[in-house]
């Protein structure tokens, strides 16, 4: 879903804040929606993507996709983590 304001893809479910709207939501198939980045709000059918159904929550927050970690990232994340435990910090005596 993209935003009929902004065109953002950052659309998404919005809390429901008041009794009128618990019960408009039980009543019908709505539900309402906010886009993240101009705020943009209203009620829209639910809607699932259909095309992937493994969707992360961070994928759907963030509007992007994260590369794997290779083995080589850990691996340099390893030698950065011992440099850093291995040298004393000045500051703490």
């Amino acid at each position: 879903m993209k935003c009929p304001a902004c065109s953002s893809t950052r659309v998404f479910p919005s809390r429901l804040k008041t009794f009128l709207e618990r019960l408009r939501q039980m009543l019908t198939e709505k539900q309402p929606y906010r886009c993240h980045e101009c705020g943009w709000r209203k009620w829209h059918e639910a809607w699932l993507h259909p095309d992937s159904p493994d969707v992360n929550p961070e994928d759907l927050r963030t509007g992007r996709v994260s590369e794997p970690v290779s083995s080589t990232d850990l691996d340099l994340l390893d030698a950065a983590a011992a440099t850093a435990t291995a040298t004393p910090d000045p500051l703490v005596r």
